[in-house]
C-alpha cells in the first residue's frame, strides 16, 4: 500500500524535481545553482496552488471571525452534549462544517508532498558528495561550521529557520494568534527535522523559504503580478542571451530551451487567450458541470491507460524475457504495475487535486487541455510513433541518431494535432460534448483490451523464462569451472559469433593498440564482408547454416514455419561436426526456438552435443574480482523511473522526442545511459574464457560454437585498457573513436578475445585450432556512419552500409604471418560454415537438405534484406516480412554496387 501511495503521490513530483535539477545543471554546470533552480521552479509551479490556498484560508479566517462571538457564548453557556448540539446547529445555520477548518492548513498540505519528493531526491543525490559551497565542505553532509563541545553547529538550518520566521511574520501580520503559532511551530519542526540533514537538502529548503519570503513581500506591494512579470521577464531575457551567446552546449538544445523560455514572456497574452476561451469557446463546458466532469474523467482515464498500460506493455510484451528476473524483481509485471501507478498519479490523482481546487471556468480549461492531450497523444503514439531501431531493456534506442525528425514528418504530426484541436473547438462550440466523451470512452475500452492482450503475452513469456532459467539455475556458483575442452593432440574448430561486431572498427583498434596485431597473428581480416540483414533475425541464419539460410532462400520455403527453418539453421554446423566425430559444444545461440533467452532444448535430440547458457552466469564473480567495478547501477530503479518517460516520449510530438530522450538518460540526474550490468553479463564470459577452457589430450577433435553479445549494446569503458569500470572512471582516450560507446563495446570484446588467443598459445593449442570470429551484422548509429554514402539511393536500408558490414576474421590450422593479413575478397557471413569445414570434413552434407554446403556459394550478386523487424512475432508464420530487397556485389565500399529492388 505504501508503495502504491508513494508511486501515485510522490513519484510524479520526484520526477519533476529531478527534471528541473538536470535541466538547471545542464545550463549552469553548477550543483548549488541547480539546487536553487529546482527550488525556484517548484515555487513557481506551486504558486497558483498557493494563490488558491490563500483564498481558501482567507475564507476560513472570515468564517471563523464571523462566528467567533457566538461560538464563545455557546461554549461559555453550555457543556457536554448540549454544547455539541448547539454548536452543530449553529454551524449548520451558517453553512459551515468543522471539517472546513482544514482549509487553514491547505498551504502546509501542498508543501508536504513537494518536500518529501525533494528530500528523497537530494538526500541520495551522488553529485552532492564532496561538492563544496562557500564554507560548506561537503553538500552531502551537514555543514558543521564549528562545534561547541561535541555539539555540531550547523549554520544552514539556523539561517533557514530565521528566514522562515521572518517570512511567517510578514505573512501572518493581522492574522489570528493561533495561525501565527502554527507557523512558528512548523519553523521549529523543520529546524529539528533537518538539522543533521545533508547541506544540499537544507539549502534547497532554505531557498524555498527565501522565495516564500519574497512571495509574501510581493503580496504586500501594489500590482504584485505586474511587478512579478517584469522581474521574471528580465531574468528570462538574461537567461536566453546566456544560452544563445555564452553557453557551449548543443545548438539544437539551446534553441529549443530558449524557445520554451521565451513563451513565458507571452504569459499575459496566454492569460488573455485563456480568458477568451473560457468566456466564449468553452462556455458550454462552464455551463454544464456534469458534462465537464465527464469529459475530464474520460480524458484522464484515457491518458492513464495509454501511458500507464498500453505503451509500456507494448515494450515489455515484445520481449518479456528481457524484463524478467531483474535484480529482486522476477516478474515483468512489477514494472508494468509501477508505471501504471505513476500514470494514475500524473493523469488522475494530481489533475483531480487541481481540478477540485478551482471554479467552473478553470475546471473547463483543465478538462479541455487534458482532452486535447489525450487525443493528440493517441495520434502521436500510433500514427507518428516513429522508427528508432531496437530498444534495449534499459530503454535505450539502438538508432537514436534518427530521433530528430524530418521536416515533413514533424510538420504532419503538428498539423494533425491542430486539426484535432479545431475539431474539439467546433464540437464544444456546437455543444456536442457527449460525442467527445463517448469517443474517449471507446478509446479507453479499446486500450484496455489491448493491454489485456499484451499482458497475456507477458505472462506467457514470463512462464517460458522461468522454465528456461530453471535449466541453468545450478550454474551460478562462486567458482568458475571449465565448460569447454580443447584438444592437445587433435584438431579444434572454434566459431566465435560476436553479435553486432562492426568490421569498420577493427583498423582503428589496430592503430590504437598495435599489440592486437601480434595477438591475432595468423588471422586474415576480410573488411569487404556483407551480412544478409542488419538485424540478428535475418543476419544470423546464413552465418549458422550457410547459403541455404539466407532470408530470400528461407522465404522460398514458404510451406515451412519460420521457427522450424530458423532452428534448423542453428543445428547445421553442430550436427555436421557431431556426425563427423567431433566433440561438439554450443552456447547461447541467438533466438534459439525464437526465445530471447536461447532455448537450447532444440538440441535434446542429440545428447552428444553439449549445450551451455553462459550470459549472466559469471557477472558476480567478475565484480567480486575486479575493483574497477565498485557498484552497479540499479537497473530496476532505472526502469521504474524511465518507463513513464518513454510513454511521454511517445504521446508528445516527434519534434520534441530528441529532447525528451536526452541521449538515453531521460533527464535522470543519477542514471548512466549505458547498461554496464548487461555488458558485464556478456563481457565476463569472454574475460573468463581461459578459466572456462581446459586443455587436455582427447580421443576426438573438438568443435565449439560460442555466441556472445558483448559488442551489441553501446557502453563507455575505461581507456586505454577498454575494460568495464565505474562511470566516473570511463573514457580518457585520445583517439578519434574513443568517445563512441559502440566502439568501446566492440573494443572490449576484441581485447578480451585477443587475450584468449594468448592463452591458446601458452597452452600450445593455437596452431592446431581453426578460429573464425564473425558477426551477424554490423551497426548503424555509430561514429562510422556516412549519411551521404547512398545519397538516398537506397531509402529502405538503415542509415549506412556499415549496418551490413559485419566483422569476419579467420585463422586456419598452422597459419603463419606477421600480424593480421587483410584480404579484400568479397565475402558474406554465410561463408562461415564453409570456412569452418573446408579441407577438414569431406563432402560436408547439410543433415536437413542433403546438400553439400561447400557447393552452394552464391556471391555474384548478393540479395540482402531491406527494412524489416527485429522480433519473430512481427513476421509472418512462414516467411520474413521484408519491405524491399537490396543487392550488392564485388566491392561493398562502392555505392554504385548497391541496388534497391522490389518484390
Amino acid at each position: 500500500m505504501l508503495h502504491f501511495l508513494y508511486s501515485v503521490i510522490i513519484q510524479p513530483l520526484y520526477q519533476i524535481v529531478e527534471f528541473f535539477y538536470t535541466l538547471c545543471y545542464g545550463i549552469t554546470d553548477n550543483i548549488i545553482l541547480s539546487v536553487a533552480g529546482v527550488s525556484l521552479a517548484v515555487s513557481f509551479l506551486s504558486l497558483p496552488l498557493y494563490v488558491v490556498a490563500e483564498g481558501w484560508q482567507e475564507t476560513e479566517r472570515q468564517a471563523q471571525k464571523k462566528m467567533a462571538e457566538w461560538i464563545k457564548k455557546i461554549k461559555s453557556s453550555f457543556k457536554g452534549d448540549e454544547q455539541y448540539m448547539m454548536l452543530t446547529t449553529y454551524y449548520r445555520l451558517n453553512h459551515y462544517h468543522p471539517m472546513m477548518a482544514l482549509r487553514s492548513s491547505i498551504s502546509l498540505m501542498i508543501q508536504i508532498p513537494f518536500f518529501i519528493a525533494a528530500y528523497n531526491f537530494l538526500s541520495t543525490l551522488p553529485a552532492l558528495k564532496n561538492a563544496g559551497f562557500l564554507f560548506i565542505q561537503d553538500l552531502s553532509k551537514p555543514d558543521c561550521l564549528f562545534k561547541i563541545g561535541n555539539f555540531p553547529v550547523n549554520i544552514l538550518p539556523i539561517a533557514m529557520t530565521l528566514i522562515n520566521v521572518v517570512a511567517g511574520a510578514i505573512y501572518s501580520k493581522g492574522h489570528p494568534v493561533k495561525e501565527k503559532i502554527q507557523i512558528y511551530l512548523m519553523a521549529a519542526f523543520f529546524l529539528v527535522f533537518l538539522y543533521n540533514s545533508p547541506a544540499g537538502l537544507v539549502f534547497y529548503w532554505t531557498m524555498n523559504n527565501l522565495f516564500s519570503l519574497v512571495k509574501n513581500v510581493f503580496y504586500k506591494i501594489k500590482r504584485p503580478l505586474r511587478t512579478l512579470y517584469i522581474v521574471c521577464a528580465v531574468f528570462i531575457l538574461a537567461l536566453i542571451v546566456f544560452l544563445l551567446f555564452v553557453h557551449d552546449g548543443f545548438l539544437y538544445r539551446r534553441l529549443s530551451l530558449s524557445a520554451a523560455l521565451s513563451l513565458i514572456l507571452f504569459t499575459p497574452l496566454f492569460v488573455k487567450g485563456f480568458n477568451y476561451l473560457i468566456n466564449n469557446s468553452l462556455k458550454p463546458l462552464c455551463s454544464y458541470s456534469k458534462k465537464c466532469n465527464s469529459l475530464f474523467a474520460s480524458s484522464a482515464i484515457l491518458l492513464c491507460l495509454l501511458c500507464g498500460l498500453v505503451l509500456p506493455s507494448f515494450i515489455i510484451s515484445s520481449s518479456p524475457q528481457e524484463f524478467s528476473f531483474i535484480e529482486n524483481h522476477d516478474s515483468p509485471f512489477y514494472f508494468l504495475r509501477n508505471v501504471f501507478f505513476q500514470s494514475i498519479g500524473i493523469f488522475i490523482f494530481w489533475p483531480v487535486c487541481l481540478y477540485s481546487l478551482f471554479g467552473k471556468k478553470i475546471k473547463a480549461l483543465i478538462a479541455s487541455l487534458l482532452c486535447i492531450l489525450a487525443f493528440c497523444g493517441i495520434t502521436n503514439s500510433f500514427i507518428f510513433g516513429g522508427d528508432y531501431g531496437n530498444i534495449t531493456s534499459s530503454l535505450v534506442f539502438s538508432n537514436a541518431g534518427v530521433l530528430r525528425p524530418g521536416f515533413l514528418f514533424a510538420f504532419l504530426s503538428i498539423a494533425v494535432c491542430v486539426i484535432l484541436i479545431l475539431a474539439f473547438y467546433f464540437l464544444i462550440k456546437f455543444k456536442k460534448i457527449k460525442f467527445i466523451t463517448l469517443a474517449a470512452t471507446i478509446f479507453s475500452i479499446s486500450l484496455f483490451a489491448i493491454s489485456v492482450l499484451n499482458c497475456v503475452k507477458i505472462r506467457n513469456g514470463y512462464k517460458i523464462t522461468q522454465d528456461l532459467l530453471s535449466q541453468n539455475s545450478d550454474k551460478k556458483t562462486d567458482s568458475i569451472n571449465p565448460i569447454f575442452t580443447l584438444s592437445k593432440n587433435n584438431r579444434n574448430v572454434i566459431v566465435l559469433f560476436l553479435d553486432r561486431a562492426i568490421s569498420g572498427f577493427l583498423p582503428y583498434m589496430l592503430e590504437e593498440d598495435p599489440v592486437l596485431s601480434k595477438q591475432f597473428e595468423g588471422f586474415t581480416y576480410f573488411p569487404n564482408t556483407v551480412s544478409y540483414g542488419y538485424l540478428t533475425l535475418t543476419g544470423a541464419p546464413p552465418l549458422y547454416g550457410g547459403y541455404e539460410y539466407t532470408p530470400d532462400k528461407l522465404n522460398e520455403r514458404s510451406s515451412e514455419s519460420l521457427l522450424s527453418k530458423y532452428n534448423e539453421s542453428l543445428k547445421v554446423l553442430p550436427y555436421i561436426f557431431d556426425d563427423n566425430g567431433f566433440d561438439t559444444t554450443v552456447t547461447d545461440l541467438s533466438w534459439a526456438n525464437f526465445q530471447w533467452i536461447p532455448d537450447l532444448r532444440i538440441f535434446n535430440e542429440r545428447p552428444s552435443i553439449k549445450t551451455e547458457l553462459t550470459e549472466g552466469v559469471y557477472t558476480t564473480n567478475y565484480i567480486s574480482e575486479h575493483s574497477e567495478i565498485s557498484e552497479l547501477p540499479d537497473k530496476s530503479q532505472l526502469l521504474e523511473r524511465n518507463f513513464i518517460w518513454f510513454s511521454l516520449f511517445k504521446i508528445l510530438p516527434p519534434a520534441t522526442r530528441q529532447i525528451i530522450y536526452d541521449e538515453g538518460k531521460w533527464w535522470s540526474a543519477n542514471s548512466p545511459s549505458d547498461d554496464i550490468k548487461l555488458y558485464l553479463d556478456r563481457y565476463s564470459v569472454l574475460s573468463y574464457l581461459p578459466r572456462l577452457t581446459k586443455i587436455e589430450e582427447t580421443k576426438k577433435p573438438v568443435f565449439i560454437l560460442l555466441a556472445n553479445n558483448t559488442p551489441h549494446d553501446p557502453v563507455m569503458l575505461s581507456q586505454p585498457e577498454f575494460i568495464p569500470a565505474d562511470k566516473e572512471n570511463t573514457g580518457g582516450g585520445n583517439y578519434p573513436l574513443d568517445s563512441d560507446p559502440h566502439y568501446n563495446a566492440n573494443f572490449g570484446a576484441i581485447k578480451t578475445t585477443a587475450e584468449f588467443m594468448d592463452y591458446l598459445r601458452e597452452c600450445g593449442v593455437y596452431d592446431n585450432t581453426r578460429i573464425i570470429i564473425v558477426a551477424d551484422h554490423g551497426g548503424a548509429g555509430t561514429a562510422l556512419d556516412d549519411q551521404e554514402f547512398f545519397e538516398d539511393k537506397i531509402s529502405k536500408s538503415p542509415l549506412n552500409f556499415t549496418a551490413y558490414n559485419p566483422l569476419l576474421m579467420f585463422k586456419d590450422f598452422d597459419s603463419e604471418g606477421e600480424g593480421i593479413i587483410t584480404d579484400n575478397s568479397f565475402m558474406t557471413n554465410a561463408d562461415t560454415p564453409i570456412l569452418a569445414v573446408e579441407n577438414l570434413i569431406k563432402e560436408p552434407k547439410n543433415p536437413f537438405t542433403g546438400n553439400i554446403i561447400t557447393d552452394l556459394v552464391q556471391k555474384e550478386s548478393v540479395k540482402i534484406s531491406g527494412e524489416t523487424y527485429s522480433s519473430p512475432e512481427d513476421h509472418n508464420k512462414n516467411t520474413f516480412k521484408i519491405n524491399g530487397w537490396i543487392t550488392v556485389h564485388d566491392d561493398i565500399f562502392e555505392p554504385e554496387n548497391w541496388k534497391l529492388i522490389e518484390d
